[in-house]
């Protein structure tokens, strides 16, 4: 659960009537996602038309918005796209607020799949969108605007950085002082999960790989079902252009958001078609995974001042979580098999 940030009520309005044309009536903060820069916010027109209102710090990725334009005009419908201000653009300032954004999106009613689940035709509906995108060819397009897929693990300085902070400071409060001594205790097995990490970056530098256009981010939170059923493919905050193993991260064994059952498997793969999967990109990606959810946790429970006391022991739990037996870090190299459906599921 994320705390409401207390933004300006007025300048919110104000932006959406002089930026987008809306007449607001309400605004409701939904304490949802794990982005410590955004904050999202239910916004009710007088005509009583909803939109989904994201607000973030610091500058915009563009690419996060036009990534999923670009697959719309493709031809991939179930994909959500930034409504376009009076002007046409795809984002605003948020006056009063230096540094903050604002992106609007139509509001989908329904609830996202790390909730709900989803039925066998929305896993092959699944399977099917994520195939498109990684087929449509649109990774060339965007190449020079998106990371491109070096195996470098960026994430790993963070994890070194946030271990410096851990050895160096003093916390006062329960809630960052606790984890902050399991950091310490564990220095040597995170050090280690740093270096077996890069050894795999290391050994898939040296591959041939078929890079296509990746969501980056594609669990099940952010796969929304609609109350008419329809599945969308939300949140494109991450694309990049990499091995399609970076988005199949989140199917094969995923335990991420929520777990993935080898029928489920089965159910994505008959929408997918067929692939064969390097089993050393998906260990490297598991690892990525956990060295950039650990750094991002760590800044967040460890750094930020305004975070609650409530929200900061939640945040902790889930990195510790990793450590745990039987947990994502035991887990990293577990392949739990690679045979993929039959025509018949």
């Amino acid at each position: 659960m994320r705390d409401d940030p207390g933004f300006d009520r007025d300048a919110i309005t104000a932006c959406l009537d002089v930026q987008y044309g809306i007449r607001v009536a309400s605004i409701t903060f939904l304490p949802v996602g794990h982005d410590p820069y955004a904050s999202v916010y239910e916004i009710i027109a007088d005509d009583g038309t909803a939109t989904f209102l994201k607000i973030r710090s610091g500058p915009v990725h563009i690419p996060a918005l036009t990534v999923p334009r670009a697959l719309i005009d493709h031809g991939i419908p179930a994909v959500l796209a930034p409504l376009r201000t009076r002007d046409g653009d795809m984002w605003s300032w948020l006056d009063g607020h230096d540094g903050f954004t604002v992106v609007l999106y139509p509001f989908l009613w329904g609830d996202n799949a790390s909730v709900v689940g989803l039925t066998d035709d929305q896993w092959r509906a699944f399977g099917a969108t994520l195939r498109a995108t990684h087929d449509s060819g649109l990774a060339d397009r965007f190449r020079d605007h998106l990371r491109v897929e070096d195996f470098a693990l960026p994430s790993a300085s963070l994890v070194r950085r946030m271990l410096g902070v851990v050895h160096e400071t003093t916390f006062a409060g329960e809630a960052a002082a606790g984890p902050a001594a399991f950091w310490r205790e564990n220095v040597v097995r995170i050090g280690d999960l740093l270096a077996r990490a890069e050894g795999f970056g290391a050994t898939l530098r040296a591959k041939p790989f078929e890079l296509v256009l990746c969501h980056g981010d594609i669990h099940a939170a952010n796969l929304l079902v609609g109350d008419d059923g329809r599945l969308w493919l939300v949140d494109w905050d991450a694309p990049l252009v990499a091995p399609r193993e970076r988005d199949l991260l989140f199917v094969v064994g995923s335990r991420i958001a929520r777990v993935v059952t080898p029928r489920e498997e089965d159910l994505f793969f008959a929408g997918y078609g067929p692939v064969e999967i390097d089993p050393v990109a998906l260990t490297y990606y598991r690892y990525e995974r956990i060295v950039e959810d650990l750094g991002e946790f760590a800044k967040t429970v460890f750094l930020d001042p305004d975070l609650s006391e409530s929200t900061r022991a939640q945040e902790a739990a889930l990195a510790l979580g990793f450590f745990a037996p039987g947990g994502d870090i035991d887990r990293a190299e577990t392949v739990p098999r690679l045979r993929w459906p039959s025509a018949s599921v």
